[in-house]
């Protein structure tokens, strides 16, 4: 086949793929057809694409000449493309998306974070994703509902960029605490983590490791106070230097109370940190939340290709490494524009060069003096269209009438009940 046109923005965002085991020939000896990697490929650009089903994916090969010879294939049948998905390793793609993270870190260089003391954040929390019925036989949570988890570590090395580092999806039924320890590592980075991973035995093995932590903590978790500080943040109530019991090492412990009332309870290991740099390292575990919102609106993980364990395990994970590609892509050409504006634009000019691409990112925005007022000097009439439709039109106040008029009705039968 023909070369694919390098400069299409659909290639440069797969030229970001690093090359793993995916693509080695040998393993793809028996392959018929697609190679693993052409399967990793399509299934990214079902995301992009938002080619919601296998046979839209079908159809959308057969209509998009230049991804064909991307790929190596001018058509193929949906039934295939889901069996080409079970058969792909899950490891290799975990191995996928951690190359990936190596080549993040080379595009930051030396992000040192939010705060330079604190130093890069990351944080670590699960999603869920609901499952349809017919998969309640190995993933049920009761007797009418079943689900998935994905235990994401994402990290914030700069006000502007995170990125998904690592992630190990489970059954529902997984305990947050059970999953953590697949996804943390002793590296220098702070984990800042919520409630569901405050396990005494975790945060053991944790300061035995070298791993540094700042887990929000139940009331009542049990400690032991070695010594207290006087507050110095207004909204902190507590300071104190503790023990959690199942180690010696002394932890700190801070209280406070947010801007809605709601005190807060924090264990950290991180003893040099002020208790302002404490609160604003918590603060900053929002970020994984708006990671997973973005994950399921922009590239719909709740939409499942196949309803296979490993099936739905290798769609987590490369809808992982379709948001990885996009910040990498994001850091090369655009690293001012925030993460869905890229992203939006992206998927809008997928077929197009890449020059027109940026163009469109650098053409100068329109001013406007906003929208004027203008008096309204009588009532716009309404058209009801009534020739082409049934129209009965009743306004808000009909109701309001209504349901007021039933409560004054209501009302005097009560007084005339008291009466007699």
């Amino acid at each position: 086949m023909t070369s694919v046109n390098r400069n299409l923005v659909f290639r440069q965002y797969l030229s970001n793929l690093p090359t793993n085991i995916l693509a080695c020939p040998l393993m793809n000896y028996d392959a018929k057809k697609l190679t693993d990697f052409s399967v990793v490929k399509i299934f990214i650009m079902a995301s992009l694409c938002k080619w919601d089903s296998l046979r839209i994916i079908d159809t959308g090969i057969r209509s998009k000449k230049e991804f064909q010879k991307e790929i190596g294939v001018k058509s193929i049948s949906h039934s295939q493309i889901s069996r080409r998905l079970i058969d792909l390793n899950t490891a290799d793609l975990a191995d996928l998306l951690s190359r990936l993270a190596q080549h993040y870190w080379r595009l930051q260089g030396n992000a040192k974070g939010l705060n330079a003391n604190v130093g890069p954040l990351r944080i670590i929390d699960g999603t869920y994703v609901k499952l349809p019925k017919n998969a309640l036989n190995w993933t049920a949570i009761s007797k009418d509902s079943c689900g998935i988890k994905l235990h994401v570590r994402i990290v914030v090395a700069s006000a502007n960029s995170i990125f998904p580092e690592k992630m190990i999806p489970s059954t529902g039924n997984v305990a947050d605490s059970d999953a953590v320890n697949h996804i943390i590592d002793a590296d220098g980075a702070l984990y800042v983590m919520d409630r569901g991973y405050a396990h005494k035995t975790k945060m053991g093995g944790w300061i035995e490791r070298n791993v540094q932590f700042l887990v929000r903590i139940r009331k009542t978790f049990r400690m032991e106070t070695l010594k207290s500080y006087e507050p110095t943040h207004p909204k902190v109530t507590k300071n104190e230097l503790v023990s959690i019991l199942t180690r010696e090492e002394p932890v700190r412990y801070i209280e406070f109370i947010d801007d809605n009332g709601i005190p807060f309870h924090l264990i950290t290991n991180r003893l040099d940190l002020s208790e302002e740099e404490i609160l604003e390292a918590y603060k900053n575990r929002w970020y994984v939340e708006l990671f997973f919102k973005w994950l399921k609106q922009h590239v719909k993980v709740s939409h499942l290709f196949s309803h296979s364990p490993v099936g739905i395990w290798n769609q987590m994970y490369i809808a992982l490494i379709t948001c990885a590609l996009a910040e990498i892509m994001r850091l090369i050409h655009k690293p001012t524009k925030n993460s869905w504006t890229f992203l939006s634009t992206v998927q809008q000019f997928l077929f197009s060069s890449i020059n027109a691409l940026l163009k469109d990112f650098n053409r100068k925005s329109r001013k406007s003096k906003g929208r004027q007022k203008v008096p309204i000097t009588e009532p716009i009439a309404i058209r009801y269209g009534e020739y082409f439709a049934i129209v009965s039109p009743k306004t808000r106040k009909h109701f309001t009438d209504k349901e007021k008029e039933m409560k004054r009705k209501e009302k005097g039968k009560k007084m005339q009940m008291k009466q007699q």
